[in-house]
């Protein structure tokens, strides 16, 4: 069984990569395509991205379940393509589906280029396999196979995106960047599994979970979605690219906050499985006290920043995005926990049905929402609904997981990250008011507002600021011996 630490530590590399590739290719992209084109293109992924979704089915999550199950080659051949079979079928009905819908409806004539090329990344979903390796826990492997493919896409964009007219070349340098990582996935599957499967394929005892996740993602991505959808029918291309580059740098801490327990979901599955409850209990509540411990000071020192954040990573064209990013960086508490307990902690239990209920609701609340407030306040609007919406998901979630398992977070944890957040707040507050360049004012910021942070949660003995100080203590002494 591979190290939990050590697989956090490849996810974090890894999540930390999508987070600086898609800084750089933002802050030349933005500059270059302007808020029209970055609106452009995000309305025509927006549309490819409702059919991958039908096409993937529930297997992001399932398929990671279900994979790390196995240890046995002879098995894990025979899962691998039964879930195969189900992706491939799948995906060939939603493409034939997607290509069909943009050659036939005429609001997608005037950019039927743009829709054909974004539409490779759902035939090319044929070879999506990420959850194979998700499930087997290898980690390293997934960091490595992105550090190539992020240089090779970032070096595409900065030599052929050269002006306003090239929002399609971008689109494509991105779709062929996802099928890229397709096919390192493909060719390195020999290692793992048998050319062919040695027994009978059983497809039908997959459909029900399957189905159910499925169901699940469709509620989820409806009001994560929605917003660009509905903001794309009532609202300019601009008013588009101002929420989608917010969304962006708020997707991006999101991202890292979350990328330290997204490892969890095979070792959660594994304790299950084997019926370890008490390490299973243990593993889920470190996972919560983890995600509030990162989440929390993140969204505070987000919300105080997003001016910089914004002119410093999208420039002053982009400034309308500040208060939609301030809204937004509520979110990044409540989607961390809820991503974890609905996908790792439900779905492990066989709880899948709670999650889809929990996000139908969600669903529903987030168009109702959307389209009453995106008339009147456009992107903030927006915002406002997916902030809302995140929160009643968790709250439901929440309460949905405290009579599966024992949640134990103390009084005394919530205590020192308040009083912590509180003195990393304040010192943000005071490097505003001296520092007056956005770019030095967010460095500063950010970094002093960290130190001052850590410095607190060591003072007021924090149980995971007092782990990683020995687990850095542990390094350093390794490497002086």
């Amino acid at each position: 069984m591979k190290s939990l630490a050590k697989n956090s530590l490849y996810n974090i590399l890894y999540r930390c990569l999508n987070v600086i590739f898609p800084l750089l290719s933002s802050a030349y992209v933005s500059r270059i395509l302007m808020a029209k084109g970055v609106g452009q293109v995000a309305a025509a992924q927006n549309v490819a991205t409702y059919f991958t979704l039908v096409a993937a089915l529930g297997l992001p999550a399932y398929g990671v379940k279900k994979i790390s199950e196995f240890n046995d080659k002879k098995d894990l051949t025979k899962s691998f393509y039964e879930l195969f079979l189900i992706n491939l079928i799948s995906t060939s009905i939603c493409s034939c589906a997607y290509y069909i819908f943009v050659l036939n409806y005429s609001v997608f004539f005037s950019e039927r280029k743009l829709y054909f090329v974004v539409g490779l990344q759902i035939v090319f979903n044929i070879i999506n396999v990420d959850w194979f390796y998700q499930g087997r826990e290898e980690f390293k492997y997934i960091m490595v196979r992105s550090v190539i493919v992020k240089i090779i896409s970032l070096f595409a964009i900065f030599v052929f995106v050269k002006t306003s007219n090239d929002y399609i070349i971008f689109a494509l340098i991105q779709t062929l960047a996802k099928v890229l990582n397709y096919v390192f996935n493909i060719f390195n599957l020999k290692k793992y599994i048998y050319l062919m499967p040695t027994s009978k394929l059983n497809l039908k005892q997959h459909l029900n979970p399957i189905f159910v996740l499925l169901a699940a993602s469709i509620a989820i991505e409806i009001y994560t979605l929605t917003d660009t959808t509905m903001l794309s029918a009532f609202c300019s291309k601009a008013v588009v690219g101002y929420y989608t580059n917010a969304r962006k740098g708020i997707d991006i801490i999101r991202t890292l906050v979350t990328s330290v327990c997204a490892v969890f979901l095979p070792r959660l599955s594994f304790f299950y499985v084997n019926e370890k409850r008490n390490e299973f209990n243990d593993l889920v509540n470190k996972g919560l006290k983890i995600l509030l411990f990162l989440s929390l000071p993140a969204a505070a020192c987000v919300y105080l920043l997003a001016d910089d954040l914004v002119i410093v990573l999208f420039g002053k064209a982009f400034m309308p995005a500040i208060s939609t990013i301030k809204i937004l960086s509520l979110s990044i508490v409540t989607v961390a926990l809820s991503n974890f307990i609905g996908y790792q902690v439900l779905v492990t239990v066989g709880k899948e049905k709670v999650m889809f209920y929990s996000t139908l609701a969600g669903a529903a609340l987030n168009i109702i929402l959307n389209y009453y407030l995106i008339v009147t306040m456009q992107h903030n609007g927006a915002a406002i609904a997916s902030v809302v919406t995140e929160l009643i998901v968790t709250i439901i979630q929440i309460c949905a997981v405290r009579k599966i398992i024992h949640l134990n977070i103390s009084i005394k944890f919530i205590i020192s990250l308040a009083f912590s957040i509180i003195g990393m707040t304040t010192s943000i507050l005071i490097i505003r008011s001296v520092v007056r360049y956005p770019f030095l004012e967010l460095t500063l910021g950010s970094l002093v507002g960290i130190i001052v942070f850590g410095l607190l949660v060591l003072i007021t003995k924090n149980e995971f600021g007092i782990e990683i100080r020995k687990k850095i203590y542990k390094i350093v002494l390794a490497k002086v011996k």
